[in-house]
């Protein structure tokens, strides 16, 4: 088979202390046509020399220092300057197995697909735990890979929602392989207006009417840094910028062919991710009144009322189910209770 240039974009914001594991995983691919484009995004640890230590050791590694403007600043960087055919992004804290590029590229130029997809491990500093997203190995058509990979990004349906805290499980623009001309057709919106979930937004336009390529394996390494954390920072405006994702969202749907039928996944995923704001607001320094006040304000919210008017639990597991419930009916003082007891058994183990 063609030996297709491959770039591996590392964008890099102060993370000195596990830059060396990521480097290493990519420069100690078993593929080695690659174009690795390190995007020192204004860091201000010791990142940067590093990064031009690595491009002076391999020739392969290209450094970008910019001015800092966030992840989805520093990915666009990296996409934009990529000579490859096909393009991988992999976040500086996380690494990949020696084979991920090698047995990705190959498993696309096969099946000429354009883009393949792998799971990845949640690595804890105590336990390491596989999150495979297929089972098989599958090719998927232009419709298949619509029905059941673009719309599971807008959000689940059915026994989809029976693991509703998994709702981003296929969003992440780290765990695939992309031909470049797909990865520079995804929408670029920065985490600094709407929280997270910039990942959602950039496969649904990456994505759209492309054929995909699924592999069982987890090559891919996510650093989680405590596992009895459910919550790491409190963002106190995280409800209002998730307001403007789901903008963004619904401005996409709108002009999608389908609307219609990526309406409902849609507001499945707004009911779901009030798990996402619910930690987020056990997370803040404040009373546990003015946290289920919080909750409720969020609640009120119109789209939200549409959500949960809706939302069908029958697949859920019975904690969610009552957590839902909870949510409908806009009981803030309980959802606060019942999620800081859910916090402190998991921490238990």
């Amino acid at each position: 088979m063609e030996c297709d240039l491959v770039s591996v974009i590392v964008p890099v914001y102060n993370t000195a202390e596990y830059l060396p594991k990521c480097i290493s995983s990519i420069c100690s691919q078993t593929y080695s046509k690659l174009e690795i484009i390190v995007v020192d995004d204004g860091s201000t640890d010791s990142s940067p020399e590093m990064c031009d230590q690595y491009a002076e050791l391999d020739s392969r590694v290209n450094v970008i220092h910019k001015a800092n403007g966030g992840l989805s600043s520093a990915r666009q960087a990296g996409i934009l300057a990529a000579h490859g055919q096909f393009l991988m992004i992999i976040d500086s804290d996380d690494w990949i197995d020696p084979e991920t590029v090698d047995v990705s590229l190959h498993y696309a130029q096969e099946t000429n697909t354009d883009c393949v997809m792998f799971g990845y491990v949640r690595e804890y500093p105590d336990k390491s735990i596989p999150n495979p997203l297929f089972q098989q190995r599958e090719k998927l058509s232009v419709e298949e890979a619509e029905r059941r990979i673009h719309r599971r990004i807008v959000g689940p349906l059915a026994e989809e929602l029976l693991h509703p805290e998994r709702v981003d499980n296929y969003v992440s623009v780290c765990m695939k392989l992309y031909k470049v001309e797909v990865a520079r057709r995804g929408r670029i919106v920065s985490e600094r207006e709407i929280g997270t979930s910039e990942d959602t937004v950039f496969n649904l336009y990456a994505l759209e009417n492309c054929r995909i390529g699924c592999l069982p394996d987890c090559f891919y390494h996510y650093r989680k840094m405590n596992a009895q954390s459910i919550t790491t920072q409190h963002k106190p405006d995280l409800a209002e910028k998730w307001d403007v994702l789901y903008q963004v969202i619904q401005e996409y749907i709108s002009g999608a062919e389908h609307s219609e039928t990526y309406l409902r996944p849609f507001l499945n995923r707004v009911a779901c991710c009030t798990i996402g704001l619910g930690l987020n607001e056990i997370g803040s320094s404040t009373s546990i009144f003015s946290k289920a006040k919080r909750m409720n304000e969020i609640l009120r919210k119109s789209l939200y009322r549409q959500a949960f008017l809706q939302f069908d639990t029958r697949h859920c597991p019975m904690y969610w189910k009552a957590f839902f419930w909870l949510c409908k009916w806009k009981t803030g003082f309980l959802l606060t209770v019942l999620l800081t007891l859910m916090q402190r058994l998991r921490a238990r183990g």
